[in-house]
């Protein structure tokens, strides 16, 4: 019993229900027994009341009487018998004439008073004859009251410790010691060891609650056995994993530590590989430039041999007609006419000769264009489209028989530095070599010409409407002394000139066969700086001399 009661007083579920319990019945205590007394107290009050009433009713009028004719004994008669009313404690009449009657004892606190005039009816006149005042004294009603709500206070305590109890050992009865086992056995539990399930009440019925939970800790249980023996297995095949894993890491450093061995030995057979190789790339490289240079001086020693010897062909003609006309001049028979035939054959083998040496100084001038170094020159402002105006002006002076529509999309505020020279070699030379192949065998033509400045590079576009450039020949245009028309005076310096030019600004040249007039396109990208529109120096360029 001593075990029982620690228990239900240790439980901390059973304390803290016992004292809801006792508290909320407390307080629905405290409530109805308030409202029951709050009850009593109106009832005891209307009962005062009510004996008010019936003394107004049934005594006023006798009592008026009484005093009328002055009955001393009648009135003292009436006055002993309203003190013995329920709760009457004091009565006291006064009359018009001062007279004094009263019964009982005057209390002047928890009292219910009254006071009623007497009138005294004669005939048809209400006479005031004096005043009746009956008093209830409450101190009776209150004691009653109190010896009730202690009464009922005990009682519903007594009641409410019992119930409590009772309560309390329900509780621990049908739940709390069942969940001590539950801790207990699941404090208990070791997944190593032998199963053994969870009973709470030996042959209790299956649809009890703890049944159920017991059931479902049971198969709970056993699906955590399993689980760790799949764990332990896991665990088991995851240590030979990682054994396999630490041999094959131990193979993979032996494989990585002979591939590095390998790649080493590759790596210096490469390296002397890469020395042969530039070095025979550096005879390459010779082997080309001796042949460029092969090809350069063949091509300058053609070019300037066919003039050199027209010249000395002329001149040996000027020595022969020279002693044609002394031997004329000493002759008797000279006439005039024979004179003048060699004078103008004189004349017209130094034409030839002027004419050749002039080719000849071209050329050469050309050759200095090629080769000169024409970088260093001081940087000059331009406004683009001003300067592409002016030197297709120089064309029109050059190419006077061939009129030419030009579209120009360029904007009038694009303003640039850049070398002058260079940029009048580059656009001269290929406008030039629009107007004598684009335009060959007719007198008009369109030229297109795009120039735009994108992320510091000045992309220019130069498109016309001839039959173009066959594939064979694009691969060798910019290539000196290559030309397609040498039986027609071509020298094939011009592409080559603009080339050259493009490359000493740091820039870039090609040909493109998408031109959108169906004839050749050159695109040209070079490095300049933009300038605003008030500091353009305007550069008022001549025709080209090519």
């Amino acid at each position: 019993m001593a075990n029982l009661t620690a228990q239900l007083l240790k439980s901390p579920i059973g304390r803290k229900l016992t004292l809801s319990i006792i508290l909320f019945s407390s307080l629905i205590t405290l409530l109805t027994t308030g409202f029951q007394l709050i009850n009593d107290y109106r009832s005891d009050v209307n009962r005062i009341t009510r004996q008010f009433d019936s003394i107004e009713k049934v005594n006023l009028d006798v009592l008026a009487a009484s005093i009328w004719v002055i009955d001393e004994r009648l009135i003292n008669t009436q006055i002993d018998g309203l003190i013995q009313l329920p709760d009457i404690t004091y009565i006291e009449i006064n009359d018009d004439s001062g007279q004094h009657w009263q019964a009982g004892t005057a209390t002047p606190e928890n009292t219910i008073e009254k006071r009623f005039q007497l009138i005294y009816a004669s005939g048809n006149e209400n006479i005031d004859v004096g005043t009746l005042l009956v008093q209830a004294d409450l101190k009776v009603v209150y004691e009653k009251l109190l010896d009730r709500a202690i009464i009922i206070l005990l009682s519903n305590a007594i009641k409410t410790f019992i119930v409590a109890g009772f309560i309390l050992f329900l509780v621990w009865f049908l739940v709390t010691r069942h969940l001590l086992k539950l801790s207990d056995y699941s404090q208990n539990i070791n997944l190593d060891g032998k199963f053994e399930p969870l009973v709470f009440v030996k042959n209790s019925h299956k649809n009890d609650e703890f049944w159920l939970v017991a059931k479902a800790i049971n198969e709970m249980q056993q699906q955590l056995r399993r689980s760790f023996d799949d764990i332990k297995a896991s665990k088991q095949e995851l240590q030979e994993a990682l054994t396999d894993r630490e041999r094959l890491l131990e193979l993979e450093r032996s494989y990585k530590e002979e591939l590095a061995r390998q790649v080493k030995e590759r790596t210096k057979e490469l390296e002397q590989s890469l020395l042969v190789l530039k070095r025979a790339q550096e005879v390459l490289v010779e082997q080309e430039k001796m042949a460029a240079l092969g090809g350069l001086v063949s091509g300058v020693a053609h070019e300037i041999n066919t003039p050199i010897g027209i010249c000395l062909t002329a001149a040996s003609t000027q020595l022969i007609h020279i002693e044609e006309l002394i031997s004329l001049i000493h002759s008797e028979n000279a006439t005039l006419e024979e004179i003048n035939a060699i004078l103008e054959e004189y004349q017209q083998s130094c034409e030839l000769i002027i004419s050749n040496i002039t080719r000849a100084s071209t050329l050469i001038q050309k050759f200095k264009t090629i080769a000169a170094e024409q970088s260093q020159e001081e940087k000059r402002s331009i406004n683009v489209k001003q300067g592409l105006i002016e030197h297709h002006e120089s064309m029109r002076f050059l190419y006077g028989d061939k009129l030419a529509e030009v579209d120009y999309r360029v904007d009038e505020d694009l303003n640039i530095i850049t070398n002058l020279s260079l940029f009048k070699q580059i656009i001269t030379n290929l406008l030039s070599n629009a107007y004598a192949h684009g335009f060959k065998g007719r007198q008009q033509g369109k030229l297109r010409i795009d120039a735009r400045v994108e992320k510091g590079q000045l992309n220019i576009r130069i498109q016309d409407d001839g039959p173009g450039v066959d594939s064979e020949a694009a691969n060798h245009i910019f290539e000196p002394f290559y030309t397609t028309t040498r039986s027609e005076g071509g020298t094939g310096l011009g592409l080559s000139a603009a080339f050259n030019a493009v490359t000493l600004l740091k820039g870039e040249i090609s040909y493109q066969d998408d031109s959108e007039l169906g004839g050749a396109c050159f695109e040209v990208s070079f490095p300049v700086e933009l300038l605003d529109t008030d500091t353009i120096e305007l550069n008022i360029s001549t025709p080209s001399g090519f």
